[in-house]
């Protein structure tokens, strides 16, 4: 096949690639979203005051991107070409790591020890938490504090190669530790105990930011300790 020819079929191919959604909206396809989240109402040309809509293109854009046929199957494929092929997440706020581990984006900072909290900002914390403890303890309820581990700092091999590793011994959750200590505050070290229960089992989901049923029995544990509750 000529050069060409070629280029005709790659042109015709890419053309009704891209009319495909707008032309099953026409048709009357629309889709059946499955996000948490209102999807956008299709335009009108006046406000609820009888004026024009001003904003009428825009809204007929936010419409289209929230109902144009095919929608679901173009998302998934889009996300496993990423994901597959790249490597990389569809989504910015995901981390695809090793061995098909996903990460939360936002705990990347804090995984990297950086920026560190001030001495001031450290005291503040314990300081205000025990504030907070006096006022509960005042009202006969117990106080604990607890911090939920970021899953990259106790699987941190499974991150990608490229992100320079967690920061054990200088982090500013062990920072923060000698101030709560010298403000007197209940502290359940969920890192320790994850962390020393975690040598053979898999506390965290693989493709979720969150620990599993068991890391979360084990955060459980720690936190009836503190309080020396029966358990």
């Amino acid at each position: 096949m000529k050069k060409k020819t070629w280029a005709v079929v790659y042109t015709a191919v890419f053309l009704v690639l891209c009319l495909l959604p707008s032309a099953g909206l026409l048709l009357g396809r629309q889709e059946v979203s499955t996000e948490n989240r209102t999807l956008a109402e299709a335009p009108s040309l006046t406000t609820e005051d009888g004026k024009f809509n001003v904003n009428i293109l825009s809204d007929a854009g936010a419409y289209f991107e929230d109902h144009f046929a095919f929608r679901n199957e173009w998302v998934t494929g889009y996300a496993l070409l990423a994901g597959k092929v790249f490597g990389v997440s569809a989504q910015d706020s995901v981390i695809v790591g090793k061995n098909n581990w996903l990460y939360y984006r936002d705990s990347l900072r804090d995984y990297q020890g950086a920026p560190q909290l001030t001495d001031r900002q450290l005291f503040d914390i314990a300081h205000s938490l025990r504030l907070m403890q006096d006022g509960m303890n005042e009202q006969a309820v117990e106080f604990v504090f607890a911090v939920a581990p970021n899953k990259n700092s106790l699987y941190g091999e499974n991150m990608p190669y490229y992100y320079t590793g967690y920061r054990e011994e200088d982090n500013n959750y062990s920072r923060l530790v000698p101030w709560l200590e010298s403000e007197e505050v209940n502290t359940a070290d969920l890192h320790a105990a994850l962390q020393s229960s975690g040598e053979e089992l898999t506390l965290y989901h693989e493709r979720d930011s969150h620990w599993n049923n068991v890391g979360a029995a084990i955060a459980a544990d720690a936190v009836f300790d503190v309080l020396e509750y029966e358990h």
